[in-house]
């Protein structure tokens, strides 16, 4: 027995959600109990984006594991 559109519709959709939710589940950092702290840090450094701490964040270790000198200081030229 076939089955109707609106079910192969409907699965599509379904499975194409599956592979979105797959694909940005690989990008996920899990701060546990610590969101608080993030957003704090957030709103301290003057980021408006969690990706844009998250870049300084890394960059910042970068600079420290790697003695690179420039990128370390926070936007709008807070200091830490």
């Amino acid at each position: 027995m076939a089955s109707s559109p609106a079910v192969d519709v409907s699965c599509r959709r379904r499975e194409k959600r599956r592979q979105l939710d797959a694909r940005r589940s690989k990008c996920r950092i899990r701060l546990g109990g610590h969101m608080e702290q993030w957003c704090l840090l957030k709103e301290r450094l003057g980021f408006s984006l969690h990706s844009q701490l998250a870049k300084f964040l890394l960059d910042r270790t970068a600079c420290v594991t790697c003695g690179l000198p420039g990128s370390c200081s926070p936007p709008h030229g807070l200091s830490e």
